[in-house]
């Protein structure tokens, strides 16, 4: 692997140390003029001698050691992981010099989040031999979902006393993305469906594989004598002229479409806080349940708000293809301050189609507008959460 050399080089002088060297070096030189020979005078002059020398040779030993500086190697990082997750980082340092070592090395990471500068814990070495490698290990915990960049890293060093620090810094450039934290729902996410199917009249009568028994009835012309069941059949009034049939639905034949409420309020607003952290839960919750409905041979239509004109769809028919490209989206949705967008979004994908509508609110109760409809299951944030059985890793 290729090594970077610092792409800059910076020297700054330490305040404190600078005004301890010039008192020192005032008392001496005062000393030195002076014809009084106390012994005060002798303790303070050896007390300025000694911190004067010790001042200016940790300053010559900074200087010395650190006129090459070090090289690093890349980090070998992810591009992609989980929010709330830890991620290994591993940086190593080399001394190119062959005739002096790098002393008392500071390292901090710089990583920077939606313009914000995030600085890492320092990490310290006491020395680094020459043509020797030493590695930084840090973990990290990015604390919301979206892109990072790791910019680089700092590395200072300084001989303690030293009135001069040597700062390197190096360049990396890495864009990392945070995935939103992975939810495991309970089985109940998927039951609140059937009410609404059989609603619809969407029952067929010859079940494959994947399809799940709903229920019985009177057996009909046409359905398929194999569905008749002998023990529910000899229990109906006019056996054997009555017969029962069991009913089967099949995922595949209903499309679901999933809107998710992408609407807070601007960051002055009072209930801003609340509203925000809803709103980072209940996209986590619409990919988990998006996920579920996937498996269970659903089709599975997701749309919300974004900027822009246009809102985002996307088709998800199987999960381990669309679930991640649907997870790399809505780490970096952003959220749209205008609610009458979100409701005219979920009326349209109301009127469009006869899909199943599921919308992912961010408010206690739905707008009157969605209360009337009965078309439109509202998960308000209450119920999200009793659907959530834990955070998956």
């Amino acid at each position: 692997m290729d090594l970077i050399s610092p792409t800059r080089t910076t020297t700054t002088l330490q305040r404190g140390n600078c005004i301890a060297f010039l008192v020192s070096f005032a008392i001496v030189l005062a000393g030195l003029t002076s014809s009084v020979r106390t012994p005060i005078w002798v303790v303070v002059m050896s007390m300025a001698c000694l911190a004067f020398g010790w001042l200016l040779t940790a300053t010559l030993i900074t200087h010395i050691t650190s006129d090459l500086g070090p090289i690093c190697e890349p980090p070998d990082i992810q591009a992609e992981f989980r929010a709330m997750s830890q991620i290994p980082l591993t940086l190593r340092l080399l001394n190119p010099s062959d005739r002096s070592s790098l002393l008392f090395l500071t390292a901090e990471v710089l990583v920077e989040c939606e313009g914000h500068l995030l600085q890492s814990p320092p990490k310290f070495i006491g020395q680094l031999p020459q043509q020797n490698a030493a590695e930084f290990n840090w973990r990290l915990t990015p604390r919301q979902r979206g892109e990072y960049a790791l910019r680089g890293m700092l590395v200072r060093t300084a001989f303690p006393g030293s009135i001069l620090t040597r700062e390197f810094a190096f360049t990396f450039d890495r864009t990392l993305l945070a995935l939103p934290v992975r939810l495991q729902l309970t089985p109940q996410a998927s039951r609140m469906l059937s009410g609404r199917k059989r609603a619809s009249g969407r029952q067929p009568l010859h079940p494959a594989g994947m399809e799940e028994f709903v229920g019985v009835r009177q057996y009909r012309a046409g359905d398929n004598p194999r569905h008749v069941s002998l023990a529910l059949s000899l229990r109906m009034p006019d056996y054997p002229m009555q017969l029962a049939v069991r009913e089967f639905e099949d995922p595949s034949d209903d499309e679901i479409c999933v809107v998710l409420d992408t609407a807070v309020p601007p960051p002055d607003a009072d209930d801003w806080a609340l509203i925000a952290y809803r709103y980072e839960k209940s996209i986590c919750f619409a990919i988990a349940l998006c996920r579920q409905l996937c498996e269970l041979k659903h089709q599975v239509r997701f749309v919300a708000c974004q900027e822009g004109e246009h809102p985002f769809q996307l088709r998800i028919n199987h999960a381990a293809r669309d679930i991640p490209i649907l997870e790399r989206k809505l780490s970096r949705l952003k959220p749209t301050p205008d609610p009458e967008r979100v409701r005219r979004l979920l009326e349209w994908q109301a009127r469009r189609s006869d899909a199943i509508l599921l919308y992912v609110s961010l408010q206690d109760s739905p707008e009157p507008q969605l209360r009337a409809s009965e078309k439109p299951l509202c998960l308000n944030p209450e119920w999200q959460q009793s659907l959530v059985a834990e955070a998956a890793s």
